[in-house]
């Protein structure tokens, strides 16, 4: 595997993350298309976002403000929806759209959708997980689900969402149209199931959203291919499902769960393990 992490920073996971307090308030609710929000990225214009729906929905994108008000409803040509579970932006400014959730680990028809929104028209990457032998494999070993993903430098980066071990596995797939191999270039031991992923503006950091956790990593964006150290985490929202996560302007970043809340997280400061208590949720 190629070396994509480098442990460093203090020790608050077991993995060399620094535990910082974040700030949380709610700034809005997604609208009633959006029952079951998996994702949110930046949309059409500054403070407009993308959202979907998980599995079985309609084809459709929601663009919406932090309010949750909807602006507009997009139907994704040549799209369908099994099992939709995050989105990203390309270079190009598409929009890719993940279309693989493989809870039962025996799906053969994993693909990215990628959205141009100028002609309208969309391009598919079908892929296979290099590693992935039996459909499904054996109960312990069902660890090809996958709920978050970024785009780098003409790849796309896949974090796995295990059920049966802990290390989190970090899968690369050629942004190339057609059949691609999804190789296993790193894995990281992280506490909980990873649920989205986010880089920020300049690709300096990375941001992962589990159920209960946002992991941050440094990343080295003048390397070819996506390079993390971890950074920072916070607790977060134990028990709610929130599978949704953005960068905004600074640290700051937004969340959305499939409640419907919309959230926006903005680093305080570290944590004091004597006097300071970890932030909590705000509604």
């Amino acid at each position: 595997m190629t070396s994509l992490v480098s442990p460093a920073g203090k020790d608050c996971t077991g993995f060399g993350f620094q535990e910082v307090v974040y700030t949380f308030k709610q700034t809005g609710t997604m609208p009633p298309q959006v029952n079951e929000s998996s994702s949110i990225t930046h949309g059409s214009a500054k403070d407009l976002f993308y959202t979907n729906n998980d599995s079985g929905g309609k084809p459709v994108v929601y663009e919406i403000d932090k309010k949750g008000t909807l602006k507009d409803s997009i139907v994704i040509p040549d799209a369908n929806n099994i099992d939709w579970e995050d989105l990203t932006r390309d270079g190009s400014g598409n929009l890719c759209i993940g279309d693989f959730g493989n809870n039962n680990n025996k799906r053969k028809n994993l693909r990215i959708y990628k959205y141009n929104p100028v002609s309208k028209t969309t391009d598919i990457v079908f892929f296979a997980y290099e590693d992935q032998e039996s459909f499904p494999p054996l109960k312990g070993e069902r660890d090809f689900d996958c709920e978050a993903f970024v785009w780098y430098k003409n790849n796309f980066y896949l974090f796995s969402k295990n059920r049966t071990s802990n290390p989190v596995k970090v899968y690369m797939v050629p942004d190339e149209s057609g059949e691609q191999v999804a190789k296993k270039v790193a894995e990281i031991p992280l506490e909980g199931m990873i649920t989205s992923a986010a880089l920020n503006k300049d690709n300096t950091q990375l941001a992962l959203l589990s159920y209960g956790r946002i992991y941050i990593f440094k990343s080295e964006n003048q390397k070819e291919h996506l390079s993390l150290t971890p950074q920072y985490c916070t607790p977060f929202a134990m028990g709610i499902q929130s599978e949704g996560l953005e960068y905004l302007e600074g640290n700051k970043l937004l969340i959305s769960n499939e409640q419907g809340d919309i959230i926006e997280a903005e680093l305080s400061k570290p944590k004091d393990t004597g006097k300071t208590k970890t932030s909590s949720q705000k509604k």
